[in-house]
């Protein structure tokens, strides 16, 4: 094998163990005090920031049509039916949705993400300062 194929192939096999390792199944949350079932499929619902990521089951592999329902507390620091919604991850496992910034201190945007053969997921995104797009990604554990 010449010098340019094992490069290759070292790179791959390396990167591949880098990825693998990112897929530990995300830790639970708690749903909190506003949770109430989340039972409107939108995409986006209201404006100025992007997030996305996508679902892995914890050997890597991308979650095609998984449920990711999602709520927040809006700009003026309150929750809001408007902003309570549910979409399904593409064949990749990516999700994406534009919504409005969540002003609580911390930040946070709250999810329940579920497919069939992996347990459910309960789970927060918690932020620091205000920015225009997140991105992260959410691992879920077989069932056994």
């Amino acid at each position: 094998m010449n010098n340019k194929l094992v490069s290759i192939f070292s790179l791959l096999f390396f990167s591949q163990m880098l990825f693998a390792s990112e897929c530990i199944p995300k830790a639970h949350r708690s749903t909190g005090t506003h949770y109430k079932p989340v039972t409107e499929q939108k995409v986006d619902i209201g404006k100025g920031l992007i997030v996305k990521g996508r679902i892995l089951g914890s050997d890597c592999k991308p979650l095609k049509h998984a449920r990711v329902a999602h709520w927040q507390a809006g700009v003026n620091g309150r929750y809001t039916d408007r902003l309570r919604a549910y979409l399904f991850t593409d064949e990749q496992g990516y999700f994406k949705f534009e919504t409005e910034w969540p002003n609580l201190s911390p930040p946070h945007i709250h999810f329940i993400v579920t497919i069939k053969g992996y347990n459910k997921l309960e789970t927060q995104w918690i932020g620091e300062k205000r920015e225009s797009e997140i991105k992260f990604n959410m691992v879920l554990e077989k069932v056994n």
